[in-house]
C-alpha cells in the first residue's frame, strides 16, 4: 500500500506539471529563439489561457483530494500577517535588483516577445492577470515545493527545482529579463521552503502582474 500511494503522488504530480507548464515551456523555448515583435489582439487568446488556467487548478484540486489532501498543505490559509510577509518580499526583490542592476546594467534590457501584454485590457486580459499568479504559485510553487520536498528530502532541490520550472517558461522574454525574474521566483521559493505560506507570494505576483498590464496596455 505505501509502494502505491508513493506512486500515485509522483503519478499526480507528473500530470498536474505536464498540464500546467509543458506547453508554456515549450512555446517559451521556441520564442527565446523566434522572438515575436506584435501587438496584435489577443483577446481570444487570453481567453484560452484563462481555461487552461483554470482546468489546471481544478486538476491540482482533484490530484490533491484523490490523496485525500486539501489546499492547506500547500500553505493557503490567510493571516493578516501575510500582507505584510508580502511588502517584505517585495522590498527584499526592489532592494537586490537595485543593488544588481548597478553591477550589471544589462539586466535592465527589454523584454522581448510581450506583445501580447500591449493590447487593450478586455474582460479576458483581465480575468487572465488575477488568475495567473493563483495558478503559477499554487501550482509551480506550493506544490511543487510541497512535492519536491517529500520525494527528494533536501529543501535545496526543491528550492531550485520550483525556481528553473519557472523560469524557464518565461524564457520568452528573452535570456536576461527570464535571470531577473528567476532571482524573483528563487526569493519565492525560498520564502516557501521557509514559511510554507502562499498567499504573501501571490500577492506580490499579482501586483506585478496587474502592474505590467497597466503600464504596457495600449503601448
Amino acid at each position: 500500500m505505501p509502494d502505491f500511494e508513493a506512486r500515485k503522488r509522483l503519478m499526480c504530480l507528473i500530470i498536474v506539471l505536464l498540464f500546467a507548464v509543458g506547453w508554456p515551456i515549450m512555446s517559451s523555448t521556441y520564442l527565446l529563439f523566434h522572438p515575436s515583435y506584435g501587438t496584435e489582439d489577443n483577446n481570444l487568446s487570453f481567453g484560452f489561457s484563462l481555461v487552461l488556467e483554470l482546468l489546471g487548478l481544478i486538476l491540482l484540486r482533484v490530484a490533491l483530494k484523490s490523496q485525500g489532501r486539501s489546499f492547506k498543505e500547500l500553505g493557503w490559509t490567510f493571516k493578516f500577517t501575510d500582507i505584510g510577509h508580502a511588502l517584505l518580499l517585495y522590498l527584499c526583490f526592489y532592494v537586490l535588483e537595485i543593488v544588481l542592476v548597478l553591477f550589471v546594467p544589462h539586466l535592465r534590457s527589454e523584454p522581448e516577445s510581450i506583445g501580447f501584454l500591449k493590447s487593450n485590457i478586455t474582460l479576458f486580459y483581465f480575468l487572465f492577470i488575477i488568475v495567473n499568479p493563483f495558478f503559477e504559485e499554487l501550482i509551480v510553487r506550493a506544490y511543487g515545493i510541497t512535492e519536491f520536498l517529500h520525494f527528494f528530502k533536501k529543501e535545496e532541490i526543491a528550492v531550485l527545482a520550483s525556481t528553473l520550472i519557472q523560469t524557464s517558461y518565461h524564457l520568452y522574454q528573452g535570456a536576461v529579463p527570464a535571470i531577473l525574474n528567476g532571482l524573483l521566483f528563487f526569493i519565492f521559493s525560498i520564502y516557501f521552503a521557509k514559511k510554507r505560506r502562499i498567499i504573501p507570494i501571490i500577492l506580490v505576483h499579482g501586483f506585478f502582474d496587474i502592474y505590467a498590464m497597466f503600464q504596457l496596455h495600449g503601448t
